[in-house]
């Protein structure tokens, strides 16, 4: 049972996650995000890392995708605006084959990477575990991130706020 929900959740992932990418309607692109979002959630789930899982399905699949509707519906795009942003089949061809080709090319980096054929450790995904990363070699990056969000949603409150 195991493998088979890896394989549905990780096909699902990358399903939604194509489908976030190439439609037109935002709105249909965020939901496929949040989907995506979720489905990588339950991979987290899977592998016994349940503070990830939670982080993931709060900050990613709840905040972000939430943050980003609120841009959408605060942009009040029409049918009419979406028309000009219409992908050209010549670049849609051109961006596929460029995301292929990486693609290809980081697999067969990684292929023979020793940490790929690692057994995941015991702690994987704990608090302690994942605080230990945070707030030791990672605290100054974790602090960035805190400040570039403060910004954004600063910026989306000033952008929001209707001049009197």
């Amino acid at each position: 049972m195991e493998p088979t929900l890896f394989w549905i959740l990780a096909g699902l992932s990358v399903v939604s996650g194509v489908i976030a990418v190439t439609r037109r309607n935002p709105l249909s692109s965020a939901l496929a995000l949040a989907i995506a979002l979720v489905a990588v959630a339950g991979l987290f789930a899977m592998l016994d890392a349940h503070l990830l899982f939670i982080l993931q399905i709060l900050v990613y699949a709840g905040a972000i995708v939430v943050l980003i509707v609120f841009v959408i519906m605060m942009l009040n795009l029409g049918p009419e605006d979406l028309e000009p942003m219409r992908i050209q089949p010549l670049k849609f061809g051109l961006a596929a084959l460029v995301s292929a080709a990486a693609c290809g090319g980081t697999l067969l980096w990684i292929r023979d990477m020793p940490s790929l054929s690692a057994p995941v450790t015991p702690g994987f995904g704990t608090a302690s575990e994942v605080s230990k990363v945070l707030f030791g070699p990672m605290l100054l990056g974790f602090e960035i991130v805190g400040l570039i969000l403060l910004v954004g949603i600063l910026g989306a409150v000033v952008l929001a706020k209707k001049e009197d």
